[in-house]
């Protein structure tokens, strides 16, 4: 089902991303605000790979209900992925981070923010 909703999302229904080409990403990190810690954790995280090669990072993050903050959630949870692969000596080569969100609200349309 992750492949089938990141393939129509991202790529017009075209199955570019096949289900055996995922592999789970750890979902939570922490971040240092206002000198204490908070963790943070993604809904779904996945590695989009061809073999050995890391392709993207892929995140969905499910909301019911509208949050005027998503767009800072999304750079924070992207940040922290980018950050971790600075961090990886075991893949050098860098790759995209995507983060989707999926609305499941039934009262409304989406009207909070969708970009800063």
């Amino acid at each position: 089902m992750f492949a089938d909703i990141v393939n129509v999302l991202l790529f017009n229904g075209d199955r570019l991303v096949k289900e055996k080409e995922l592999e789970d990403d750890v979902k939570d990190s922490m971040i240092k605000a206002d000198g204490k810690v908070h963790e943070q954790e993604r809904d779904v995280s996945k590695f989009w790979k061809n073999g050995e090669i890391r392709i993207s990072i892929l995140g969905l993050e499910n909301q019911t209900v509208q949050d005027s903050t998503m767009p800072l959630r999304v750079i924070s949870y992207d940040g922290a992925s980018y950050k971790q692969q600075l961090l990886d000596k075991k893949h050098p080569k860098k790759y995209p981070v995507v983060t989707l969100v999926l609305y499941f609200g039934t009262d409304t349309e989406w009207t909070a923010p969708t970009t800063l």
